[in-house]
């Protein structure tokens, strides 16, 4: 489904956007209306990605479970680790030596949240998903969980198992009526601008998970309708290599903008240079990763699938390959 890459290289792009805005506030020199225009995407941004993860669950979890394993630390927990370090040494300097630097994930806190539930999928993997979904918003509405990594990982881990359930229901949804769709896109938008100026409405509570899901069923019913051409397969390329904007981005951005905060730069300039030269520079490691592929993924990794997903066909055929002595073939079987 090239629409998934496509939202999801949208996403990833919109991550970097809201972080070239959001990394100047801190001294003073970030432009409100350009903090208010992706406060409209925030309700959408992160439970988007998060619902397309989840998406894939189903078919991650039909692997035996040391393969479903390895992948996730191959190419989830590996690349968290590697530039958790990279960042912590040579960014944030002292982050490696901080427990509190390794606990809330600092700008990775999405990965280490997408471990968490990839980890409760293979523990819960017998439950229903809509269920473990509505506990874990259910939680964070009705419990006090504590900020930081505890409350995204609940609250955005509702829409990845939420995700989960839904991939096989998709078809059933893209033939909605159109009508029904243009009144979700309208209500979502509505809800969108006033949640401007309301963090309840954008993030942890009912109503913003219920804004969110209007503006995701608009999207994932509009995504696959959209003509292909030179934009969207872009978008698509980008949506492949989700991981390498995700955490390449951040030290951009952080690097750009300590040069020109020594240079003083008007506010408006910092911050479109900001994006556009950061944007720039992640595309360029996404360009380059065919040549440093162990910044994203564990090394050899294939080798090792390979080797797992050998000896799990071995074991599921012994049986059959060495039957009792003096037993007649089940050849009906």
């Amino acid at each position: 489904m090239q629409w998934m890459d496509l939202l999801r290289g949208v996403a990833v792009i919109l991550v970097v956007i809201l972080h070239a805005a959001s990394i100047p506030t801190s001294t003073g020199s970030g432009i409100r209306e350009w903090i208010l225009t992706n406060r409209y995407l925030e309700p959408f941004r992160m439970p988007l990605l998060m619902f397309l993860s989840g998406m894939l669950l189903p078919r991650s979890l039909a692997k035996p479970l040391p393969q479903y394993l390895w992948g996730k630390y191959a190419a989830i927990v590996w690349p968290a680790a590697v530039w958790m370090v990279l960042y912590g040494v040579f960014v944030y300097r002292n982050g490696p030596f901080e427990l509190s630097y390794w606990i809330t994930g600092d700008y990775l806190w999405f990965l280490l949240a997408l471990i968490i539930c990839y980890a409760l999928a293979a523990l819960l993997q017998k439950l229903p998903f809509l269920l473990v979904s509505a506990a874990m918003m259910a939680a964070v509405v009705l419990v006090e969980v504590p900020s930081g990594l505890p409350h995204k990982t609940l609250y955005y881990g509702a829409f990845f198992f939420l995700g989960a359930w839904a991939c096989r229901h998709m078809d059933r949804w893209l033939r909605a009526p159109w009508m029904l769709v243009v009144a979700m896109a309208v209500v979502a938008a509505v809800f969108s601008h006033q949640g401007r100026e309301d963090l309840a409405l954008r993030m942890g509570t009912w109503q913003a998970a219920g804004i969110s899901l209007l503006g995701l069923g608009v999207i994932l019913w509009l995504a696959p309708r959209l003509p292909r051409g030179g934009v969207s397969r872009f978008l698509e390329w980008t949506g492949r290599s989700s991981i390498v904007v995700y955490v390449a981005h951040f030290p951009i951005l952080v690097v750009i903008h300590r040069a020109l905060a020594r240079m003083e730069v008007a506010p408006i300039w910092h911050v479109g240079i900001t994006t556009v030269l950061g944007l720039a520079l992640t595309l360029l490691m996404v360009w380059l990763r065919p040549w440093t592929t162990w910044l994203y993924v564990y090394p050899r990794q294939k080798q090792v699938a390979t080797r797992l997903k050998e000896r799990a066909a071995r074991q599921k055929s012994a049986p059959a390959a060495s039957p009792t002595p003096g037993a007649t073939p089940d050849v009906g079987r």
